[in-house]
């Protein structure tokens, strides 16, 4: 479920306008599912979050966003179809809390924290495939249904092999990769991890991991699939320098490099583009809202997150990172 990460501080802020008090004094009271759900070849389960927002006027919407019993449908039935064969798979409401997935403090309430669950085993996704949610949320209320097709790995083209290194000694070094045709935006991290020991006690040794964004939210902009990010290779010993402190105390060592590529669907993307669409200089300051629910607010697309491990610096970097002047007093 790491990948609910991926733009989501873009999605809860839309969501939350859309709970705001800010309604017509005369409107009715209105019932508005709010949903989410990414799904992830890579992923040993699936989830759907599946909430209610409320257009009352006479309600406080920040209250009624504290009380379990307003903010979730007791009864609500969420199922994924597989498209291909009409296979329906009806997913099991758990508390996230209990399942490794607590939700952050914030406007809404934090327990129970109610999420539709599926195992990976179960389910059995193919890239390529189409998948259909569909949530029946009980009283009579209209069924929300959207639907999505699975994303299929990205391949990586450099750093390429299992044994691959990175040289951050010349002008730019790159990333590149080739996309499925279902991806059309991206998110490329690096982690630079190190371990550390007080000089003279080894066996007292700590590890550490500086996250490098190297790409975010790259979009797809014609038929070519193949997409490269270059960047100045002086970035990674500043990186290096701006986030370890000097410390003659202590000996570094160098762990590798994980590299993580992340890759949305085409209504990821969408959401993205209309979301940014309006927030520049010269914006009224209105969010405007995407979604691609049958009803209400939300987002259900795929993603697909790639890693390759434990990736090398080549023998120019290593001395450079020792002995260079901006890292050596780093005691690497």
């Amino acid at each position: 479920m790491n990948k609910i990460l991926l733009f989501a501080s873009l999605l809860v802020g839309v969501l939350l306008t859309a709970c705001s008090n800010d309604f017509e004094v005369n409107a009715k009271w209105k019932d508005i599912p709010v949903v989410y759900g990414l799904l992830d070849l890579a992923d040993s389960a699936h989830y759907i979050r599946v909430e209610r927002a409320f257009l009352d006027p006479k309600a406080d919407a920040l209250e009624l966003a504290k009380n379990p019993d307003s903010i979730y449908y007791e009864n609500a039935i969420v199922t994924l179809e597989r498209l291909s064969n009409n296979q329906i798979f009806t997913l099991t409401k758990v508390d996230g809390n209990t399942w490794g997935h607590p939700r952050e403090d914030g406007v809404f309430a934090t327990a129970p924290n109610w999420l539709y669950r599926i195992d990976s085993a179960v389910l059995l996704l193919k890239a390529g495939e189409k998948i259909r949610l569909h949530i029946d949320r009980g009283n009579g209320l209209p069924d929300v249904t959207s639907q999505t097709v699975i994303v299929a790995p990205s391949v990586l083209l450099s750093p390429s092999g299992t044994n691959s290194t990175l040289n951050f000694t010349s002008k730019t070094t790159d990333i590149s990769w080739k996309a499925a045709d279902s991806a059309f935006i991206f998110d490329a991290n690096l982690y630079v991890n190190y371990a550390e020991y007080v000089v003279g006690d080894p066996g007292n040794i700590t590890y550490h991991s500086i996250k490098w964004p190297w790409a975010k939210g790259l979009r797809r902009e014609s038929n070519n699939n193949s997409f490269t990010v270059e960047k100045d290779g002086t970035e990674f010993f500043d990186l290096i320098k701006n986030n370890i402190p000097v410390d003659q105390n202590k000996k570094r060592i160098f762990q590798g490099i994980d590299l993580e590529l992340i890759s949305g669907g085409q209504y990821l993307e969408n959401y993205v583009s209309v979301t940014l669409a309006n927030t520049g200089i010269t914006s009224s300051g209105e969010i405007p809202t995407y979604t691609n629910m049958s009803e209400g607010l939300g987002i259900f697309d795929a993603v697909n997150k790639f890693w390759r491990y434990n990736i090398g610096l080549d023998n120019k970097s290593r001395d450079s990172l020792k002995m260079g002047y901006r890292t050596a007093n780093l005691n690497f």
